[in-house]
Parts: structure tokens; sequence; C-alpha cells
């Protein structure tokens, strides 16, 4: 770390003729000042810069700071073969990233430890003729986190061959503690009639639709918050 524009002691003018107190005040000053550069209560300087920090890095000339984010996507359906089994949601890529991957499909892979806030957005349909629930929650290095857990209805389909349609949307926060961790969204169907469902873009067509590009079945969003 560097610090700029440091401010300098005051030291007193000097006497005519030699004066014992005049050369106390003098080292006292000198001692101040070099006291101040080697604490790290810098509070006499302008500024102070620094090439990294943890959770992130400076770029260009400093002024800015890149801080780990993503965006991650599925351009796929996904769906579930059990209603006593957890599934994990799994990606087809990734719209941003920094600092931030995906592993093995479905793990959001960490290279800083920090806090974060991963917000889900996963739209399922419903084909069956029936209420249906949903549970999407966190794992952790493959081990369920606590109080994560947030329970969906969908409704019943509309009619035959006209499904309905649910976006479950929640952010949660989640301690990183050490680089290479990651997390997964873990899912469960009350009936494998509900899936996890991308919709294909729309072509423009007069008196009809607008053109409406695509809808990924997923888009999780994770964004660090603190180290």
């Amino acid at each position: 770390m560097a610090l700029d524009h440091f401010k300098a002691s005051a030291l007193p003018n000097p006497p005519v003729e030699y004066d014992p107190q005049h050369m106390r005040q003098l080292i006292r000053g000198i001692e101040l000042y070099f006291s101040q550069l080697d604490s790290k209560a810098t509070q006499n300087s302008e500024k102070y810069t620094a090439d990294t920090f943890q959770g992130g890095k400076f770029i260009g000339d400093g002024k800015d700071i890149n801080v780990p984010y993503a965006q991650l996507v599925s351009t796929v359906d996904q769906s579930a073969a059990a209603i006593d089994q957890a599934y994990a949601i799994t990606y087809t890529g990734t719209d941003f990233a920094v600092d931030i991957s995906i592993t093995s499909s479905s793990r959001i892979t960490f290279v800083h430890p920090g806090k974060y806030i991963i917000s889900y957005s996963i739209q399922f349909q419903n084909t069956q003729n029936s209420l249906e629930y949903i549970d999407i929650w966190l794992r952790q290095n493959g081990t369920n986190v606590a109080g994560s857990n947030t329970r969906f209805s969908i409704p019943a389909r509309k009619s035959a061959g006209v499904p309905s349609y649910l976006v479950a949307v929640t952010p949660i926060m989640l301690s990183v503690a050490a680089t290479n961790d990651y997390a997964q969204v873990m899912f469960r169907v009350s009936d494998t009639a509900v899936t996890v469902e991308h919709l294909p873009a729309v072509t423009y067509s007069a008196g009809v639709t607008p053109a409406i590009p695509a809808t990924p079945s997923v888009i999780v969003g994770v964004q660090f918050v603190s180290s």
C-alpha cells in the first residue's frame, strides 16, 4: 500500500543561536512524522492506494474496483425423475462472470471467500390437472444450507395442452469460506409433471404478437457483498 500526498509535521523555525528547547521540539516533530508513516492509522494522509484487496481487484488506474459477480443461465428444459429426490439446477452458459464459474454443470464455484447474494429466477411448467408444490434451496459443498428453502405452489394446467407457469424468484445470502467452495441451487417437485421450462423466441406476427426474445428456463445472479 502506498501513501499519497502525506502531510509532514510542522517544524519550528530555527533560532539565531543554539537553543536546547528548539532542538527538542525539532526532534519531537521528526519523531512524530516517522511515527505517522509507521502507523496503520494514516490520519494525516490525503489518500492511500493499494494494488489488491480481499474479495476483488483494482482495474485501470486504480479508481475502479472489480468485484466477483456472475449471471448464469440455462436455455434447456430440466425435469425430475422422482418426487422423493432432490435435483441440482444446471446451466448451459454465463451472460457475465468475473471470478465465478460453473463446474460440473451445476456448481457455482467461487475464487474469493466472502459474503454473496445468490438470486435465482426459475420458470416452472405444470401439465398436471392439479395444484402442485415446488421446494427450492441451496446446497453448499454438497451439504444443504440450513434455513435456505422456499416453497412455491404452481396452479393446475389451464386445459389439456395449455400448461400453467410459475416463475420462482428468491435472493439468498451465502457465506463462502474458502477458494473453490461451490454452491448449488436444488429443487424438488410434488409431481414429475412439473418441469423447468424454457421458451423459444417468438417472431413478429402482424395483429398477433410482437417479437419476443427467448425465455431462459433459469437465470441465476451472483453478487459479491463483503469479504
